[in-house]
């Protein structure tokens, strides 16, 4: 899967920022705090706006074999004994059997309706009917942009063009204000946990995959502000600040970017952490090497496996081209498969599966296992 990065910076963030280059190291969070206390005191930054979106609140909810709480189950059983008659409702239980723990639908219409002798278009219409006409809006949307668009046609039913915006926005982090208000009222996934309390997090940065790719949001898409004319000294400061979030905010997206085309098998929990480096990055985005590093420092993602440190996901190469988690892994193999081996057989069974590594080397890495 290729990730189009399309980023045009000036090479030298220090002389465009200043003393302001120094906040890109900071998480959401902290930068938001800073940011407050320059409008407070800073006539020139007009119309400060901050949202934290639902979304980016963590929430526990329990491992459970159906992916709804048995009250949730109640509720959709009743609206659907309501509506549909007994060839509907089967058909109906089979759809929401086979979604998985968000709510999205993840099954086969070809095969249900192969299974009770109907067609694949009266499935999809009884889906769509789910989806659409049941409470909570959003049951068994195959994926995020159908789901977002079902909530919006729900709420502004009258602007259908809203759809098209809010999904740009997401994806780009492209929109007015009014787009950006309405992105954070919207729930993330049709099951959000019936009994569990939102809790404040720090995720800087969100990942979430279905069937049609990678959806990225960036908390930083959720802040912005006016500047207005004033004092000189304060209007240089506030076009500073504002410097900073735009160069921020596409530096973070294309390097979340590139971190989604490398490390994707590890995001979906199907392999290690593959190499990419700092150097890498920084060249695709034509910055030096110190700002990325700064960029991916203190900042979390969250993403389908659980949360991380935006650093885990840069890994050195080792001689051979691989990360070190490849590399661990590939020792671990061979120690299942063969037992106690000494440092040199390792290095030459490493060999034979393309990762040349000294002995000493191996040695080093046989400690961290």
């Amino acid at each position: 899967m290729k990730l189009k990065t399309t980023i045009k910076t000036k090479p030298n963030l220090s002389v465009v920022l200043g003393p302001f280059v120094g906040l890109l190291e900071k998480p959401t969070e902290s930068l938001l705090e800073q940011l407050e206390k320059e409008a407070q005191k800073n006539g020139c930054i007009t119309h400060f706006v901050r949202r934290k979106p639902r979304f980016f609140f963590s929430e526990e909810v329990p491992q459970r074999e159906i992916p709804f709480s048995q009250s949730q189950w109640e509720n959709i059983m009743n609206q659907l004994k309501v509506e549909l008659d007994e060839e509907e409702l089967e058909v109906a239980l089979a759809i929401l059997h086979q979604l998985d723990h968000r709510g999205f639908f993840v099954g086969d219409e070809a095969q249900i309706a192969k299974e009770f002798g109907t067609s694949k278009e009266f499935v999809e219409d009884l889906r769509e009917f789910i989806m659409t006409e049941l409470e909570p809006v959003g049951i068994a949307s195959k994926n995020y942009e159908e789901f977002f668009c079902v909530q919006l046609r729900e709420l502004y039913p009258e602007e259908p063009e809203l759809c098209q915006k809010v999904l740009e926005f997401l994806k780009t982090g492209a929109g007015d204000q009014r787009v950006k208000d309405i992105a954070t009222r919207l729930r993330l996934t049709p099951f959000e946990g019936e009994q569990s309390p939102y809790k404040v997090g720090s995720v800087d940065v969100l990942l979430e995959r279905d069937q049609d790719g990678w959806l990225i949001i960036l908390m930083d898409d959720f802040i912005d502000f006016e500047v207005q004319e004033g004092e000189r000294e304060e209007k240089e400061r506030a076009l500073r600040w504002k410097k900073l979030l735009d160069l921020r905010r596409n530096l973070l997206r294309g390097c979340i970017n590139l971190v989604v085309e490398r490390q994707e098998d590890f995001l979906l929990g199907v392999g290690p952490l593959k190499a990419l480096e700092l150097t890498e990055v920084a060249q695709k985005l034509g910055v030096s090497v110190s700002v990325i590093s700064r960029l991916v420092s203190n900042k979390y993602v969250k993403t389908p496996t659980g949360i991380y440190p935006l650093r885990l996901f840069f890994q050195r190469r080792s001689k051979g081209g691989y990360s070190r988690e490849q590399v661990l892994k590939a020792m671990k193999e061979i120690l299942q498969k063969y037992g106690k081996l000494s440092d040199a057989k390792m290095a030459e069974l490493l060999k034979e599966k393309g990762i040349e590594l000294s002995r000493r080397t191996v040695c080093k890495y046989r400690r961290m296992l």
